[in-house]
């Protein structure tokens, strides 16, 4: 069997698009939503999107383990160190109460962190790409192109900006792209972090979809996938979840091959736009100093100076 029509205890294709026309046309839809249509906030990023008159660029999500604290701090020293206008970044996290005490200092400290009432653990990524898109879709709406990235990702920030900056305008409101994964099986072994069942999905394949790992989109194509999400019954393998709900709404996704699910290594980070294989925080620190030299940069305060003028 191979997924075409509809998900099990989901609208099928053409009644999804006839929900979400509803919705933009009215506001609301008589179809009752199967998932939750709110996720509470614990904390949330401080002035992201309105310190400025004007659209927005690119807003960045990283999708982190709470406990992931470190990281985040190695993130923030390296790619993620951005001070531009235009381009902002956030993370991505569940609750977890071991360490919740020292995500309140981080977010205090940060005003970057979204956090969501939902535990953080595998089986709610779900929950954690709702948030992204519902905070995202709410709060920055001139935003013009939205990166979902994992924190075990590099990101070569100055390559995506020159890509965005010079796409055709009649490519920016359709951008849907990343690492497209064809005609994957779902894991039907119960010791797999990715198993699913045949009562959750109960197809051999899944339709095409982008890695979760690292996805670039518009805008545009974020709010109908907004929309949908009550629509579609959730599966927790989020990323092949998203290629059913793009399915459903007949949008195209493009593959791009400067998304390296795999790893690309310190010395051709240049070439890509992101890269897998990068979650050990302190090799991140000194990787970020190979990226810099590659790129002829001495300090992420140069990398910045070109992100302004390009």
């Amino acid at each position: 069997m191979v997924h075409n029509n509809c998900v099990h205890c989901s609208v099928s294709n053409n009644y999804l698009q006839e929900i979400v026309h509803e919705i933009y046309r009215n506001g609301s839809s008589a179809k009752q939503p199967i998932n939750p249509t709110n996720i509470e906030y614990i904390h949330e990023p401080l002035h992201v999107c309105d310190l400025h008159i004007g659209p927005d660029f690119l807003l960045v999500l990283v999708k982190s383990d709470a406990s992931n604290i470190a990281h985040r701090m190695s993130i923030r020293q390296t790619w993620g160190n951005i001070s531009h206008p235009h381009i902002k970044v956030i993370y991505l996290l569940g609750y977890y109460s071991v360490v919740q005490d020292m995500i309140d200092i981080e977010s205090k400290r940060y005003k970057d962190v979204l956090q969501g009432d939902f535990v953080d653990i595998y089986d709610n990524n779900m929950n954690k790409t709702a948030m992204a898109y519902q905070y995202a879709v709410e709060n920055c709406g001139n935003t013009q192109f939205l990166f979902f990235v994992d924190d075990d990702f590099f990101i070569n920030i100055l390559k995506v900006n020159k890509y965005l900056k010079t796409l055709p305008d009649t490519l920016k409101s359709n951008l849907f792209s990343g690492c497209i994964i064809k005609r994957a099986k779902p894991f039907r072994n119960k010791s797999s972090k990715w198993y699913i069942t045949r009562e959750e999905y109960p197809y051999d394949f899944y339709p095409n979809y982008p890695s979760g790992g690292a996805i670039l989109m518009s805008m545009t194509i974020a709010k109908l996938l907004k929309t949908a999400f009550p629509y579609v019954q959730y599966i927790h393998i989020d990323d092949a979840y998203l290629g059913i709900v793009a399915q459903k709404l007949k949008l195209p996704l493009h593959n791009d091959e400067r998304f390296d699910v795999v790893h690309t290594p310190p010395m051709r980070l240049k070439t890509i736009f992101a890269s897998h294989g990068y979650g050990d925080h302190r090799q991140l620190l000194v990787i970020w100093d190979v990226f810099l030299a590659t790129m002829s940069l001495n300090s992420s305060t140069d990398l910045n100076k070109q992100l302004q003028i390009s």
